[in-house]
């Protein structure tokens, strides 16, 4: 009965994720809210994805990998200019992961917009991004960039 209460005192807005109940236990987003709530807010402009961010963010990615909070927030801010457009394709959750396969439209500086066919695994905790791997097939990525390729 007391679960059936509290659906609905959320669904009426009552209460919300994060916030504690009664009998004092925090209630957590899952893996997935967390993640759409980071991605409104990357797409907003506003800075409210940094408060989805773990302190010891492990980001590894085909042209970059960094660690911590600090330089994964720069590495995004100077990526997220360049992006024209996306497209989800897929998305799924289990557990503490969320999986995405995305479309991504890049601006490069010679003027060329490239398409990126990309995944991303996220593993999220206590309503953190812990770490972010992305997979994509970045030889023109690089070649636009004037790095060396394989």
């Amino acid at each position: 009965m007391k679960n059936i209460l509290l659906i609905c005192l959320i669904f009426l807005g009552k209460i919300s994720y994060g916030q504690t109940t009664k009998n004092n236990k925090k209630m957590e987003k899952t893996a997935m809210e967390v993640f759409e709530v980071f991605g409104q807010g990357m797409m907003s402009g506003t800075d409210s994805w940094k408060d989805y961010i773990a302190n010891d963010i492990k980001f590894i990615g085909p042209v970059d990998q960094v660690n911590g909070k600090n330089a994964f927030i720069k590495l995004n801010e100077s990526f997220m200019p360049a992006i024209r457009g996306n497209k989800m394709k897929q998305v799924v959750e289990s557990g503490n992961y969320v999986i995405t396969q995305i479309e991504m439209q890049v601006a490069m500086e010679s003027g060329k917009t490239i398409t990126l066919d990309m995944c991303e695994w996220y593993e999220i905790k206590d309503g953190k991004i812990q770490s972010m791997r992305i997979y994509y097939d970045a030889e023109e990525f690089k070649k636009e960039m004037g790095m060396k390729t394989n």
